[in-house]
């Protein structure tokens, strides 16, 4: 009988504290609480979360490196997660499931990639036909008059989210040609928004024009019923690689392990278009709803590890070149 309640007791201490993930989330807040939750449902796990931007985030665990307080870093573009690894903010885990294209994980196992977005021009319809403009179809076309003050996109200072614009940007124009573009358009910018998804909250409304941004949250608008389209123009988009890593230090490497396994097995991938993130999967196993296919875009593909290595250099640039423009 004292064995029966030794071994009861066990179990019961271990159902109460399995299993409580501290997460720093660089997703948007709405669709971490999707996907994090629907997780908790499918493993028992409990999850908390505190939402920063990539920079922030990426900050915070510096400070932290020598007390760590999350487990999990969740979201922020590919190129953040490898500056966490070679700052030794982060440990190495090869998942069950690392075996997707290759171009979505660290081939040590130090970060994943759970979803791709490509990033889009947002326009409002209602605004377009108050001003009498046309619709743009070309990166060029923003720099057209009529769309004076009309602009909104991130800034690369504090924002993931701009700083795969710009590098996307440079694949095209080269790095003098893609300032110079900025500086061009820098007169029909409203404001450059510290979040990376703020263009979108002003363009669904109205009080913005056009945004430039990763596209689920312009998906969600139109499907929702706003006058909200979104383009992409024929030289080509660039695309984030949204990754998580583990944090070096975790307190909870079995719950945090399971995590990257879940979210990147075909249930946490589904999970993620059934949720209505409106985020592109990374497996093709996956039934990809109403997202627009990826075929009929033509993607811009950044070199990451260049791209890290050269990331307060450009941001430099556009805060000397750019930024006094406006």
């Amino acid at each position: 009988m004292k064995k029966l309640l030794s071994v009861l007791t066990f179990i019961l201490v271990g159902i109460m504290f399995f299993g409580e993930l501290i997460v720093y989330t660089s997703v948007d807040e709405a669709n971490a609480r999707k996907i994090l939750t629907k997780f908790s449902k499918d493993t028992g796990i409990k999850v908390k979360y505190i939402f920063l931007s990539s920079g922030p985030a990426l900050a915070r665990l510096e400070a932290e490196k020598n007390n760590p307080q999350a487990d999990i870093w969740f979201g922020a573009p590919m190129s953040n997660h490898i500056i966490a690894k070679e700052r030794d903010l982060t440990i190495s885990y090869k998942s069950q499931f690392q075996a997707i294209e290759s171009t979505f994980y660290d081939k040590e196992g130090y970060y994943h990639a759970f979803y791709m977005n490509p990033i889009g021009i947002g326009v409002n319809l209602s605004v377009m036909e108050q001003i009498k403009a046309d619709i743009p179809k070309t990166w060029e076309d923003l720099s057209k008059s009529e769309y004076q003050n009309m602009i909104q996109y991130p800034n690369p200072q504090s924002s993931g989210t701009a700083y795969s614009l710009i590098t996307g940007l440079i694949s095209i124009y080269g790095e003098k040609g893609a300032m110079e573009y900025l500086k061009q358009i820098a007169p029909n910018v409203q404001s450059y928004t510290q979040s990376g998804t703020g263009p979108s909250k002003t363009v669904g409304v109205g009080q913005a024009g056009i945004g430039i941004q990763f596209t689920p949250a312009f998906f969600q608008f139109k499907e929702q019923g706003y006058p909200v389209d979104v383009v992409f123009p024929a030289k080509g988009v660039p695309y984030e690689s949204a990754c998580l890593s583990i944090v070096k230090g975790t307190k909870n490497i079995d719950e945090s392990k399971k995590l990257v396994d879940w979210i990147l097995s075909k249930q946490g991938q589904q999970a993620i278009v059934d949720e209505k993130t409106y985020f592109y999967p990374v497996r093709k196993d996956v039934d990809f709803g109403t997202l627009q296919p990826l075929s009929t875009i033509k993607l811009i593909s950044v070199d990451e590890k260049w791209a890290a290595e050269n990331k307060k250099r450009i941001i430099d640039d556009w805060v000397n070149e750019v930024l006094p423009v406006k």
